[in-house]
């Protein structure tokens, strides 16, 4: 099976950490972020992550793949997000923006090789809101935002609980907290850390250093 993503974007990562954990093998399609053509080829749209199963069906839309994962592998898990990861989530998404917006067209990521994907991507993202040399200057605040979430995240992972974490919880929260690496000013939580680390080993998803 072939999946188009973007390293950076958090949606692929979910979808990769899955089919890590599941072992279930993928061909990985980095595309250039100013590549208008190939999905839109595929589905009509410019969208990633995009599965392509081995009968040629496309699923575009991350919970669909993932979904599709868990029944391959005949899992026991499901899509069924808990409350507090969502409510996490839904606090961590503008921290993890004013992170990475600035920051991932300069890192050594795939889908930000050329000038012109750069530029696309500076063009797109960067509003009044957001702008990438303000958030750079507000780094210390930022961070200390940044640190809260990452506090918070320690007791939602359950790493010192018995039961186990939903494998869609663990999925969202390593796809969000794996950006707040982009930013080496960030003080962590060392288990959170450590629990980052080892979910990149067994996943093969790299953290965004």
């Amino acid at each position: 099976m072939k999946l188009y993503i973007y390293e950076h974007c958090p949606f692929s990562a979910r979808v990769r950490y899955v089919a890590g954990m599941l072992n279930i093998p993928l061909t990985l399609i980095y595309l250039d972020y100013d590549d208008d053509k190939t999905t839109n080829e595929l589905i009509g749209a410019k969208q990633v992550p995009l599965l392509i199963k081995d009968d040629g069906e496309a699923l575009a839309e991350s919970l669909d793949i993932i979904q599709y994962f868990i029944s391959l592998a005949k899992s026991n898990e499901t899509i069924e997000i808990s409350s507090d990861v969502l409510e996490w989530q839904k606090s961590a998404f503008r921290p993890l923006q004013k992170i990475g917006y600035p920051r991932w067209p300069h890192m050594a990521l795939p889908e930000f090789e050329t000038y012109s994907a750069r530029q696309a991507w500076r063009e797109k993202k960067e509003s009044d809101e957001l702008n990438f040399d303000k958030l750079l200057q507000d780094t210390p605040n930022i961070a200390r935002e940044v640190e809260s979430l990452i506090k918070q995240a320690r007791t939602l992972l359950l790493l010192e609980a018995c039961q186990p974490l939903r494998l869609i919880d663990a999925a969202i929260m390593f796809s969000i907290l794996r950006s707040f690496f982009s930013a080496p000013e960030i003080q962590w939580d060392q288990t959170v850390k450590d629990w980052m680390e080892s979910a990149s080993v067994k996943t093969h998803i790299s953290l965004l250093k």
